[in-house]
């Protein structure tokens, strides 16, 4: 996670920045895709992104960045907590 320093050198004011990537749960991507009624190849050309990182982020192989979960989310008719792991 990426960390911004601030002015001062006291640890209290070390503050951290938005992760730029997340997890995001494989079985929840594949659902939601399966109930927007497309193909693996379909939505990925509609959120344009490639069939094989699309492939990869089913099969939880990488994370997916944050722009790529509300482009997937806007496919697939959701919400991008729709498409992440549920709170324990």
């Amino acid at each position: 996670m990426a960390t911004l320093i601030s002015m001062s050198d006291h640890p209290e004011s070390v503050k951290t920045a938005a992760p730029r990537e997340l997890s995001q749960d494989p079985t929840r991507l594949i659902r939601r895709r399966f109930e927007a009624g497309m193909t693996l190849r379909q939505a990925a050309a509609k959120a344009g992104c490639s069939y094989s990182h699309l492939s990869e982020l089913e099969r939880g192989a990488h994370s997916a960045r944050v722009t790529t979960l509300v482009t997937l989310a806007g496919t697939y008719g959701c919400k991008v907590a729709d498409l992440m792991p549920v709170a324990a």
